[in-house]
């Protein structure tokens, strides 16, 4: 593999890569998803993908960039399925409505937990290791806001009479949605309700998700609106 497959594979999907590149990848995943990046070595994922030792740096380097690939790979591919959901939204509309980027936003992450959709691994892999960041996922968590930034301007429009700012908060909050559908906090939810709640149905999940969101953004909205009739009695 050359110098340019190498920084190609760093965020590369495993249907992409070379059978054996492919291998280590959905290897990895698994086995990151399972017990975090500090309980998998190395030689686990050589174990779990059937190859050699040498085989892991020569086509992804160190058990770090490993997990950036992975990482890189999947959330490339959730925020692409953000984008069309945006795409479809604003090509129906004049500018999308508001229920539609909300549901952009929200639906891949919550939708891919479920094991029909193909995705739960990948969903359990980048929610352990968002909650277990590395110092190296961990810069880019707090810097690269890029995928967010397509959702501001459309949010923006569909919230009339708030700034910019506002809309900027309401993007944050819904956007944090999708980790109280996690594994760990549905476990939460499952002992708080006593099983009553199914957090097994994905659908479900979203369709509520997606409520409790317009009415948050509605609130934020409401708050402006009070806001200036204030400044302006």
């Amino acid at each position: 593999m050359s110098n340019a497959e190498t920084t190609r594979a760093n965020d590369t999907p495993p249907e992409e890569l070379s059978p054996t590149a492919a291998r280590i990848f959905l290897a990895a995943e698994r086995l990151f998803a399972e017990r975090g990046f500090e309980g998998v070595s190395v030689r686990d994922i050589v174990a779990e993908a059937e190859v050699n030792l040498a085989a892991v740096s020569y086509h992804f380097g160190s058990k770090s960039e490993l997990l950036l690939a992975v990482f890189r790979a999947r959330t490339k591919q959730l925020n692409r399925e953000r984008r069309e959901g945006l795409r479809a939204a604003e090509a129906q509309h004049d500018g999308a409505p508001l229920e539609a980027i909300v549901r952009a936003l929200l639906g891949p992450p919550i939708l891919w937990r479920d094991p029909s959709s193909g995705k739960d691994t990948a969903s359990r892999f980048i929610s352990r290791v968002l909650s277990e960041a590395t110092p190296e996922l961990r810069k880019i968590l707090e810097t690269d806001v890029s995928h967010l930034q397509r959702f501001l301007a459309p949010l923006a429009r569909a919230m009339p009479g708030c700034s910019e700012a506002e809309a900027c908060w309401a993007l944050h909050f819904v956007v944090g949605l999708p980790h109280q559908c996690t594994d760990t906090n549905f476990k939460r939810l499952d002992a708080l309700s006593g099983g009553r709640c199914d957090t097994q149905n994905a659908g479900g999940a979203l369709e509520r998700a997606v409520s409790f969101a317009l009415g948050g953004v509605g609130a934020l909205q409401a708050r402006t609106a009070h806001s200036h009739h204030q400044a302006g009695a």
